[in-house]
């Protein structure tokens, strides 16, 4: 019979879901006060499964192991692990991973992902008793239980710290969840899964990157899958996929060998799946390239990016409208013909929208209108590109931008209005009836009239006053109160 789905806590890689067939046709699954009876009181296993766990006889030491397995899976980490290292049972439980039966193995590479769910300290006592290059070693196999348990416990070592992590990956601990990802066809959807979320647990944002020899062998197979997967592959299961080129492409010559895949165009066409975290992740990813070289950003702009962003920015989700409009801000600071595929593709009229609209949230209200802000900072350097912004109502976005009271898009917002009023005295005179016909003059002297604002807010209040005062004399002076 298939034991229920248990779930136990893994390490920085989510949630695990296990569901694994290792009951022998005699076993009789434990209720929850007999596990609680295999702990002693001085935070032992009880002597009798000690014992059993090393017996010659096949079928007492798998019902004894199938006992640690459980109540492993059924108690957290701070409950059952210690009493279990406490019992010196790890070493023995580590050697079952070599020997010839499948059932043993899969067992015990189960209990080692449990294991090495608790502390540091409790997943050093699995690494020391020689866990990871047994566990690279039960590669390649057939057998899904084998496949499946061994990746989590792979993945909760690396998980643990850096330390660990890199252990893995000199013992040869990448190379099992790349091969999955390379022939996803032969496994099942559990090991794709496992595969892939093991590969994003390896690049860790917070460890030390992988070397570049490591990453360009990692490039190729996940964009391979990426293009490639099975039509029965999760959204979830590509999601780590993405996710895990999104940490690697925060490296310029790792985004270069990226780029060199050709797996632009498939990125871009995630960014609009039905899967809001896939979407999510697909636009960052893709973002990060609008971040990079300008060759970067140019290859994002060729591969579609600019227009699957159109309805990513009205997306009902909060976080994919934000980060859509972060990238477009990339490439609005970006080169002449990147601004001109921006406005040629319509975004403008798009950017203009968001800030302007008082039902939006505050967050990607302010990344529209830092995209504004560095499309004024390009047109300061190429003037042909001012008309079109004007014409494309940036000046009553800008005052739009006054009225949120957010310090940031304010500042954003007065910065650039200053900019293009002491650089355009051509359209001076149209810029400053566009905003006060915005009801800008109002906003800027209620900017300015703040109390108790200090730091770089003073600052913004200063740049409202120079304009007020510059340009508007009758509206400078203070109200008297």
């Amino acid at each position: 019979m298939s034991s229920p789905v248990e779930t136990t806590v893994a390490k920085d890689i989510g949630s695990i879901s296990l569901q694994v067939k290792p009951t022998d046709e005699d076993w009789q699954e434990e209720n929850d006060s007999e596990l609680d009876s295999y702990i002693t009181e001085n935070q032992k296993i009880i002597p009798a499964i000690v014992s059993d766990i090393r017996s010659d006889d096949r079928r007492t030491r798998l019902i004894a192991t199938i006992k640690i397995r459980r109540l492993l899976q059924r108690r957290p980490p701070e409950v059952a692990v210690q009493p279990v290292i406490n019992s010196g049972l790890v070493p023995a439980v580590v050697e079952m991973l070599s020997i010839n039966d499948n059932k043993f193995r899969a067992e015990a590479a189960w209990i080692v992902t449990n294991l090495s769910c608790g502390t540091s300290e409790q997943t050093a006592t699995v690494v020391e008793a020689g866990a990871i290059p047994k566990l690279v070693a039960m590669f390649p196999t057939d057998v899904t239980d084998v496949q499946l348990n061994a990746l989590w416990a792979l993945g909760n070592i690396g998980g643990d710290s850096e330390r660990f992590r890199d252990m893995v990956a000199q013992a040869g601990g990448i190379q099992p969840p790349l091969d999955v990802l390379d022939a996803p066809e032969m496994y099942t959807e559990k090991v794709r899964n496992t595969a892939s979320r093991l590969v994003l647990c390896y690049l860790n944002p917070h460890y030390a990157k992988l070397g570049l020899d490591v990453t360009s062998t990692i490039i190729p197979i996940l964009a391979k899958f990426l293009r490639g997967a099975p039509k029965n592959v999760s959204h979830n299961t590509l999601d780590y996929a993405v996710k895990a080129l999104d940490q690697i492409c925060a490296n310029e010559a790792a985004a270069e060998l990226i780029i060199t895949t050709g797996i632009l165009p498939r990125l871009v066409e995630l960014c609009n799946t039905g899967n809001t975290d896939l979407s999510y992740n697909a636009i960052h990813c893709v973002g990060r390239f609008t971040a990079g070289s300008e060759a970067s950003t140019d290859a994002a702009i060729e591969a579609g990016f600019l227009e699957a962003l159109k309805p990513c920015i009205f997306h009902n989700t909060v976080t994919i409208r934000e980060t859509a409009c972060w990238a477009v801000s990339n490439v609005a600071a970006g080169s002449l013909s990147q601004v001109h595929a921006l406005l040629k593709a319509g975004l403008l009229p798009i950017l203009v929208r968001v800030v302007s609209d008082k039902q939006e949230v505050q967050k990607p209200r302010n990344e529209a209108t830092w995209a504004l802000a560095n499309l004024v900072d390009t047109a300061m350097v190429h003037p042909e590109l001012v008309d079109p912004l004007i014409e494309g109502d940036c000046v009553e976005a800008f005052s739009d931008a006054i009225g949120t009271y957010h310090s940031n898009t304010q500042r954003l917002a007065v910065q650039s209005l200053q900019k293009l009023l002491s650089r355009e005295s051509r359209n001076q005179d149209r810029i400053l009836e566009l905003l006060k016909a915005a009801d800008g003059i109002a906003r800027l002297r209620a900017l300015r009239d703040e109390k108790g604002t200090s730091g770089y807010r003073s600052e913004v209040r200063t740049t409202a006053h120079e304009i007020l005062k510059e340009h508007y004399p009758d509206f400078a002076r203070r109200a008297r109160v």
